[in-house]
């Protein structure tokens, strides 16, 4: 009863805060030149519009088919890599500096620069997506690791588990939280990054359909395709993301 409350509580809180920022933004495009700011209506109306065409839903899964590789990559590689750095120091030593590298160019240096080597297109989308996104991923699962208790190791040592089954009965439970977490990270990056490249390195997907609406100085469709966007981070994380973790730290508590 006291957890359905609870629930119940922070549903009205999101609404409430989700009205706020509707409310906001209605008081914004009564004060600001509409050629800069749609209001909630014009928007509304716009995304209507491409809804009941096909160009939203091309758009969008071209987009999403962007996103869902660059970050299966990048997740996969920053997850690989972190678990090695973090069981062997010289690893991490080794691949400090790449570490250090990608977590400081800056997303836009990045997109121009495989612009520059690989022209237009999804791999280069993919391409930059994944760059950015394996640091974040990377940094959680170390941490991750190297705050699994030393004394379960030592144990794993002195009964000499070999290597397969100290990561499959001791590491994996005790990173399954930071991964968690630096999935979630990497999927709100992974969704900018996506839009960042198809705005300067593709000639289709959201963030060009973004791009054309600027040029064109259509504030409605560039609001709706915000909106877009929005939804699309909802549904990825009510959708996907939260399931995962709730199965991940079920088998966690099982696995301890």
């Amino acid at each position: 009863m006291m957890r359905s409350t609870t629930s119940h509580r922070r549903s009205l809180y999101a609404a409430l805060g989700v009205a706020a920022i509707l409310a906001l933004w209605e008081l914004l495009s009564l004060v600001v030149n509409p050629a800069i700011m749609a209001s909630p209506v014009d928007t509304a109306k716009a995304l209507a519009g491409l809804a009941w065409g096909s160009r939203l839903w091309v758009e969008l899964l071209i987009t999403l088919k962007r996103l869902v590789i660059g970050l299966a990559v990048g997740a996969g590689a920053g997850l690989v890599l972190g678990v090695l750095a973090g069981m062997e120091g010289r690893v991490r030593s080794f691949l400090e500096p790449l570490r250090w590298a990608g977590m400081t160019i800056p997303a836009v240096i990045i997109a121009v620069l495989a612009m520059f080597w690989f022209g237009l297109g999804d791999f280069t989308v993919i391409f930059i997506v994944a760059l950015i996104v394996w640091p974040t991923m990377y940094v959680n699962t170390v941490s991750g690791i190297r705050s699994v208790d030393p004394k379960l190791v030592e144990m794993g040592r002195v009964y000499h588990f070999p290597r397969r089954l100290l990561l499959g009965e001791i590491y994996l439970p005790g990173i399954a939280s930071p991964v968690m977490a630096g999935l979630t990270l990497s999927t709100g990056i992974a969704v900018r990054a996506t839009v960042l490249a198809e705005v300067l390195g593709a000639l289709s997907g959201i963030g060009h359909a973004f791009y054309r609406a600027n040029s064109n100085l259509d504030a409605p469709q560039l609001f709706a395709w915000i909106v877009v966007l929005l939804a699309l981070m909802a549904v990825i994380e009510f959708g996907v993301l939260r399931p995962l973790k709730r199965r991940v730290l079920r088998w966690r508590k099982e696995a301890g």
